[in-house]
């Protein structure tokens, strides 16, 4: 069998943040997909996409189209017949 090289300090670093790096990619997809479901054997997780869409609504508008809106329109009143 063969011994492993010996490494230096350096390269031990440059590994973990290279792993760590991958990692946080990979999370940082999964929350910003839209999937209700996501899933990898035996791990399940299962999001509320409606809350996550409101959420981008109302930072892209203001608003997050929920709200009831108010009647504006302005009518006649009725005039009455004696």
């Amino acid at each position: 069998m063969t011994k492993l090289q010996d490494f230096t300090l350096e390269e031990l670093m440059i590994f973990c943040a290279t792993i760590l790096g991958s990692c946080g990619l990979l999370l940082k997809v999964i929350f910003t997909s839209k999937c209700e479901e996501i899933g990898c054997g035996p791990c399940k997780i299962r999001r509320n996409i409606e809350a996550i869409i409101q959420e981008e609504r109302l930072e892209k508008t203001g608003h997050t189209g929920n709200t009831p809106r108010l009647d504006l329109d302005l009518k006649e009143p009725e005039t009455e017949n004696p």
